[in-house]
């Protein structure tokens, strides 16, 4: 009886190493992966990556989303809603994941569950970006915005843009396409939407409302906010504080000017 116990208790202690599993979804299914499964799939390759989370080059076993998403129905004006195992969840456009140039290609990269990756820098929990994770091979364009790189990820959904789905966050349409509020809103959605909502719509959870009871602009100063948006720690400190800094590479001074300018403009339209 003891040795059933004891074989019952290790065949526990093994089962989280190879339930890894990623699930990738459009409208009408739902596919699963095994990390052993992706690690042998004849699209996988090894990839170098200079990679933004490590601060560091990283070779991975990777599949190009451009081949995964081959596998659902999908549109090019569509998004996919990545989300982590923390319960992180970011929209990208799906046109980013199925783009291959020179400039900018993007993987799933699979961790092998018997070979770890190092721990994320600074991760409280001391775990790594696995078991899957979105790495981007980039010249560096600030269209492929930072929270793009989704680690500790569990899901692929493919959805409407966050424009159709919260139309709350748009603008009127009088507002020509060059206006900096339309790029600040574009903004909002690549950068911030991952951590905020914004007047209850999105699925951010790890940040607050931007929306109400009070839009950010209502009690920063421009500057400061300006600040905080490029380095929250440059401004103020917070239990748990998540919010990372953003270098200029990321997001471009004139980037934070239009979520400002976003910001004020559904601002003064509440009032």
């Amino acid at each position: 009886m003891r040795l059933l116990v004891l074989a019952v208790a290790l065949a526990l202690l093994v089962v989280p190493a190879h339930a890894q599993t990623l699930s990738l979804a459009d409208r009408t299914s739902t596919k699963t992966y095994t990390a052993q499964e992706l690690l042998v799939d004849p699209a996988t390759r090894d990839v170098t990556i200079d990679d933004i989370v490590y601060h560091r080059a990283m070779t991975y076993r990777a599949i190009p989303t451009v081949e995964l998403l081959k596998r659902v129905n999908i549109a090019d004006d569509d998004y996919v809603q990545a989300r982590a195992t923390d319960n992180f969840s970011i929209a990208i456009p799906a046109r980013l994941l199925k783009t291959v140039s020179p400039d900018t290609e993007a993987f799933i990269a699979i961790e092998n569950p018997n070979a770890h990756w190092p721990p994320i820098p600074q991760d409280k929990e001391k775990s790594s970006a696995g078991p899957f994770y979105i790495v981007w091979r980039t010249s560096g364009a600030a269209e492929v915005s930072s929270e793009y790189w989704a680690y500790k990820l569990a899901t692929l959904t493919v959805t409407d843009s966050p424009f159709k789905r919260w139309p709350g966050l748009g603008v009127d349409p009088v507002i020509a396409a060059a206006d900096p509020i339309r790029r600040g809103l574009d903004r909002f959605v690549a950068v911030c939407m991952a951590c905020h909502r914004f007047n209850g719509e999105g699925e951010g959870t790890q940040g607050p409302d931007l929306g109400m009871p009070m839009n950010p602009v209502d009690y920063f100063q421009p500057e400061a906010l300006r600040k905080l948006l490029r380095d929250p720690s440059s401004v103020r400190h917070w239990p748990d504080q998540k919010m990372p800094a953003f270098s200029p590479e990321s997001l471009p001074d004139a980037d934070i000017d239009a979520i400002v300018a976003w910001l004020s403009y559904k601002a003064k339209r509440r009032q």
